[in-house]
C-alpha cells in the first residue's frame, strides 16, 4: 500500500510539473545563458541527458593533466563501488592560504551541482584569468559526492537514503566518507551546491493553475544557536552578501532559502535551516563558514540547463574570490570562533524556536504565467531564539559501550580520549522523564524522542569510558549530538539506544567542574 502511496504521489507531481511548467513560461523568466561552457553535459545532445561518472572522472583528469599541483583520488567507495573522487588544488605559494571545500552532486537529480562544480574546476585550471585565485587559496573539491545516485538521476544514495539527512547520524558509506574528509582538510569556507524543486506539491492550492518559484538560487546559512555567533555573522554578511550581489548583478533573482509544510491544515513557508543532519549545519558546527547553494532546476530536465549551470557557477567564483580578498577578515572570525568554543563562552542550546511570521512571497502565477506577490504564514528561522539551554559542560562522558557513538563523534572531527582506569567523578546525569519510539519510519530509523532532567551525583565512571572534552574547536557539534533532547542527537537517531524506562539513567554524562579528569 505504502508503495502504491508514494507512486500515486510522485505522478501526480509529474503531470503538475508538465501542465505547470511551459518552455515559453521557463524561458520568459529564465533565459537560457549563451555562454560555451566546456563540461560533459554540453559536448552531446540534449536528448543524451547528463553527465555520466566515467564522463566526470575522464573530464577531471584531463583538465589537471600536466599540473602537478592538483592531485585526484578516491576519499573511499560508494556503495556500488564507484571511487568518491576528489580534487586538490593546492599550488606553491608564498601566502598564507584559506582551505576552500566545494561539493556537487550529493542528491543525484540535481546535475547542475555537479555540472557546475566542474566548470568551476575548469576555469580554475584551465582559464589564466582566474589562475590567481590559487596563490592564496587551497581548495578541495568533489564533484559527484553521490555517483550512484547521480548516474541514475535520482535523489537518494544506493541503499534508499538521503545523503542530505545523514551527516549525524552517519549511516550510509558515502556521508562517512565525506565527513572523514572534511574533517582532515579542516576548510575554513566550504559550499555545497544544490538544485531545489521549483513546482511543489503545496503550490497547487495557491491561484487558478497553481504558482512555481521566482528565484534562480536560494541561499541557505545556518542559523542553529550552536554554531558560534562570530561563524553565523561572517557567513551572512561576507559570503553570502557577496555572492548575491554577484548573481544580481548577472540577473538571478535571489532569495534566502524557503520551503513549505502542511501545519494544522494551513500551508506554511519556513525560511531558513538549523539542522545539523545537513551540511549547512553540521559543518558549520566545526567553525566553518558554510553555504548550502539551492539552484531553481529539479525536475526541469534540460530546459535552462545553462542557465542552472552558470548560475552555479557564478556562486561559486564569488565564494572563491571573497576567500581570496578577505583571507585576513576569515581567518581573524575563526580564530575568534576557536577562542569562544574553547573557553566555553555561549551556552548549550538544548531547544530553539523560530519566530512565525506574515510576509510576502514573490512568485510566478502558472495561470497568467506574471510575477506576483502572494502573503504567506512564515516560520521564520533567520529569527532564532533558545526556548531551552543548558551550561556547557566542561566535557562529556560516554560509558565503554557507546563504541558506535563514539567512531562517528571521531568521523565529525572531534577528539575522544579513553579513560586508563576506574574513577568516582561529580556529574550531572540523564534522567529519563519520557521517551517515545515513532510509528512510522524516517531514514530507515523509528526515530526516539526523549525527555530528561539532570541530577548530579557522585558516579564511578569504570576504565575504558570515553571522555570528549569541550576545550576543542569542533566541540558545538557535541552538543547537537549528545544532548538528548536534540532533534537531531545520537539518542533521537538511535545511534545510543537501549531500555530507556522512565527514572533510568542515560549512558552519556555531563562533567562541569573545569579540571581534567
Amino acid at each position: 500500500m505504502k508503495k502504491i502511496i508514494i507512486i500515486a504521489i510522485s505522478s501526480l507531481l509529474t503531470v503538475y510539473n508538465s501542465l505547470g511548467q511551459t518552455r515559453k513560461m521557463e524561458e520568459k523568466f529564465f533565459p537560457d545563458a549563451t555562454i560555451d561552457i566546456p563540461t560533459p553535459a554540453f559536448q552531446k545532445a540534449e536528448w543524451k541527458g547528463f553527465t555520466k561518472y566515467k564522463e566526470m572522472v575522464r573530464f577531471v583528469h584531463q583538465i589537471a593533466e600536466g599540473k602537478e599541483y592538483v592531485k585526484i583520488d578516491g576519499i573511499g567507495e560508494s556503495q556500488r563501488g564507484k571511487e568518491i573522487i576528489r580534487v586538490h588544488i593546492n599550488k606553491p605559494s608564498s601566502s598564507e592560504k584559506i582551505k576552500v571545500w566545494l561539493q556537487g552532486g550529493l542528491h543525484g537529480n540535481e546535475p547542475a551541482s555537479s555540472e557546475g562544480v566542474m566548470f568551476i574546476l575548469y576555469s580554475l585550471l584551465k582559464d589564466p584569468q582566474y589562475e590567481y585565485l590559487l596563490d592564496k587559496l587551497d581548495i578541495t573539491v568533489l564533484p559527484m559526492a553521490n555517483a550512484d545516485g547521480y548516474n541514475n538521476m535520482i535523489r537518494v544514495s544506493a541503499n534508499g537514503l538521503d545523503l542530505n539527512r545523514d551527516f549525524i547520524k552517519l549511516a550510509a558509506p558515502e556521508t562517512n566518507h565525506i565527513r572523514t574528509a572534511f574533517s582532515e582538510f579542516g576548510p575554513q569556507v566550504a559550499i555545497d551546491f544544490h538544485e531545489y524543486n521549483p513546482y511543489r506539491a503545496h503550490f497547487t492550492h495557491f491561484g487558478e493553475k497553481g504558482i512555481t518559484t521566482y528565484y534562480d538560487a536560494f541561499f541557505l546559512y545556518s542559523n542553529n544557536l550552536n554554531v558560534n555567533s562570530t561563524i553565523r555573522e561572517v557567513t551572512k554578511d561576507l559570503l553570502v552578501k557577496n555572492a548575491k550581489e554577484a548573481l544580481m548583478a548577472n540577473d538571478r533573482n535571489v532569495s534566502d532559502y524557503s520551503s513549505t509544510k502542511m501545519k494544522n491544515g494551513h500551508i506554511h513557508f519556513n525560511q531558513g535551516g538549523s539542522s545539523p543532519r545537513s551540511t549547512s549545519t553540521n559543518y558549520a558546527l566545526s567553525n566553518c563558514l558554510s553555504v548550502l547553494m539551492e539552484i531553481r532546476g529539479v525536475n526541469l530536465k534540460r530546459i535552462s540547463f545553462k542557465r542552472r549551470v552558470e548560475t552555479t557557477y557564478l556562486a561559486g567564483m564569488s565564494y572563491l574570490k571573497t576567500a581570496y580578498e578577505n583571507g585576513d577578515q576569515i581567518r581573524a572570525a575563526i580564530a575568534k570562533a576557536d577562542k569562544s568554543t574553547i573557553s566555553q563562552e555561549e551556552e548549550a542550546v538544548i531547544k530553539q524556536d523560530k519566530k512565525v511570521i506574515k510576509t510576502k512571497y514573490t512568485c510566478i502565477d502558472l495561470a497568467t504565467e506574471s510575477k506576483k506577490e502572494i502573503e504567506v504564514v512564515m516560520t521564520d528561522g533567520l529569527q532564532m531564539k533558545a526556548s531551552k539551554s543548558r551550561v556547557r559542560p566542561y566535557a562529556y562522558i560516554l560509558m565503554p559501550t557507546e563504541t558506535v557513538a563514539v567512531e562517528k563523534l571521531k568521523t565529525l572531527g572531534v577528539e575522544v580520549i579513553q579513560l586508563n582506569q576506574q574513577k568516582t567523578i561529580d556529574v550531572e546525569a540523564y534522567q529519563v522523564k519520557s521517551t517515545h519510539v515513532s510509528v512510522a519510519v524516517w531514514e530507515k530509523i523509528y526515530l526516539r524522542k526523549t525527555k530528561a532532567k539532570t541530577v548530579k551525583e557522585s558516579k564511578v565512571i569504570p576504565k575504558g569510558s570515553f571522555i570528549v572534552y569541550m576545550d576543542q574547536p569542533t566541540s558545538n557539534v557535541v552538543v547537537s549530538a549528545l544532548e538528548p533532547e536534540n532533534d537531531n542527537s545520537f539518542f533521537t537517531f538511535r545511534v545510543i539506544d537501549g531500555d530507556f524506562k522512565e527514572g533510568s539513567e542515560l549512558p552519556v554524562y555531563r562533567y562541569i567542574k573545569k579540571q581534567k579528569i
